[in-house]
């Protein structure tokens, strides 16, 4: 029986409403599930979810409040991104996420442990970009960051949406933040490895995949060639314009943030065997970044089973140590 539970949530953007209606109906069936979590931790849209869980905030509440406020941020794009332009623009994000939090709640004031990854791209100390990994066990230097600061660090997704604060979305380093929290847990908290639980909730799998020959591919940048010759763009990492459904339209971008989730995954597993458990339902080729997916993904949520997840917390949920 595990006695250190650990809840993780991935990035994604718009499909974030996948994992918030999954862990809806998983709190509505397991009413203990959030008091008993020792660790939330998440990534972009995912480090939302886990600092308003952490923070006291009820799974509905925050679902509700992600469907009013956040995803209308995500309602207009401008024309020539993500390969030319940022898409999003940012200011309502920001707005959203501040005016979900109180202004001066900080990390330390948050009661539950968190861990959220994000990318700095400068530090004068190591003078280098550098992977932060936001936490509030003790010791840490981040206890007087903002909540709302930190979720917004981690949720600059590059060719998306701006940099925040000289930070970039957590993807670059890890869309699955589980094995870090975990590493945390054993690290920082000093829990032996065989006491952990870790459930780990993602965002959807797509079935994106690369079957075509890639010799002789390169990178293309808005620098080399010109709107108007897009049409006659041969197939590259950079932009992927004559695609399948089920190709990626930015290959470079899209293997970073989706294969380190399914590599976080792994080692996770590795480290914890069937006390890992990650539930990830497979979804079409969804955008990230467009609203009009959420009826679909909520649909998706509500006919998952869960009957497998529910036997995983049952067995690691039930003790309140």
């Amino acid at each position: 029986m595990a006695k250190y539970r650990i809840m993780t949530f991935d990035g994604g953007g718009t499909l974030g409403a996948l994992s918030l209606q999954l862990l809806n109906r998983l709190a509505e069936e397991n009413p203990a599930l959030i008091s008993r979590t020792h660790v939330f931790a998440g990534n972009s849209i995912g480090s939302f979810t886990a600092l308003a869980l952490a923070s006291g905030r009820s799974p509905k509440e925050t679902l509700q409040y992600f469907e009013d406020e956040i995803l209308p941020a995500f309602s207009t794009s401008r024309p020539g991104g993500p390969v030319f332009n940022q898409q999003l623009p940012y200011s309502g994000f920001i707005k959203a996420v501040r005016n979900f939090f109180p202004p001066g709640l900080r990390l330390k004031d948050v009661r539950k442990r968190i861990v959220v990854p994000s990318f700095k791209l400068y530090s004068p100390a190591l003078d280098r970009w550098t992977p932060v990994l936001f936490h509030n066990f003790p010791g840490s230097p981040y206890l007087n960051e903002k909540v709302s600061d930190v979720i917004l660090r981690s949720s600059g997704a590059p060719a998306t949406q701006r940099a925040y604060q000289n930070y970039v979305d957590g993807y670059v380093v890890a869309t699955n933040p589980s094995t870090a929290s975990i590493a945390f847990a054993v690290g920082k908290a000093n829990v032996p490895l065989d006491q952990i639980a870790a459930l780990s909730i993602g965002t959807g799998e797509a079935p994106t995949r690369l079957r075509r020959d890639t010799r002789g591919w390169g990178m293309v940048s808005a620098d080399n060639i010109r709107p108007e010759n897009l049409k006659n763009l041969p197939p590259n990492w950079g932009v992927l314009l004559d695609r399948s459904p089920n190709e990626p339209l930015l290959p470079f971008l899209q293997m970073i943030s989706g294969g380190n989730g399914y590599y976080e995954s792994m080692v996770s597993a590795n480290l914890l065997g069937d006390r890992f458990f990650r539930l990830d339902p497979r979804i079409p080729n969804f955008s990230k970044t467009d609203p009009s997916v959420v009826p679909a993904v909520i649909e998706i949520a509500n006919k998952t089973n869960l009957q497998p997840v529910n036997t995983f917390i049952e067995k690691n949920w039930n003790d309140s140590h």
